[in-house]
C-alpha cells in the first residue's frame, strides 16, 4: 500500500503515514504485567503488530521527507472483538488522527498511544 502510494505521497506538502499497530506487538508492554495486553495469548496478531512496527521503523528511516509512526489505539469496542474494548471508538482514533495531522517537522519513527509514546 505505501509504495502504490508513494508518488501521491511525495507531491504533499507534509507527506505523513501512519501505521496501525497495538500495545500487543510491543516487547515493552507485553512484558509489563500491569498492561491488559500481558495475559493476552495472541500470537498470530501480536507478532503481525511488532512487525508493523518494524516495518514503521525502516520506513521512518529510508523515506527522506515522509513522516512515518506507528499508533496504537488501544483495546477499543469493535465488531472485532464483540464490543469488549475499554473505550469507545472516538477514543481509538484519537492518537490516529493526531498523528496523521501533524505537520511538516513532525515526529517520524514513533510509537504512540492516545496517551503519548509508547516504547517498542
Amino acid at each position: 500500500m505505501i509504495h502504490a502510494f508513494l508518488p501521491l505521497l511525495k507531491k504533499a506538502d507534509a507527506p505523513v503515514i501512519v501505521n496501525v499497530s497495538s500495545g500487543l506487538g510491543s516487547f515493552d508492554v507485553r512484558a509489563d504485567a500491569s498492561r491488559v495486553e500481558h495475559g493476552i495469548p495472541s500470537l498470530g496478531y501480536s507478532a503481525s503488530k511488532a512487525a508493523v512496527n518494524m516495518l514503521t521503523s525502516i520506513y521512518a528511516q529510508f523515506l527522506p521527507g515522509v513522516l512515518v509512526n506507528a499508533v496504537d489505539p488501544g483495546y477499543t469496542a469493535t465488531d472485532f472483538n464483540d464490543n469488549s474494548g475499554f473505550q469507545t471508538v472516538t477514543e481509538g482514533t484519537d492518537a490516529i488522527v493526531a498523528m496523521a495531522s501533524i505537520g511538516p517537522g513532525g515526529p517520524s519513527g514513533t510509537f504512540t498511544d492516545r496517551h503519548g509514546p509508547v516504547r517498542w
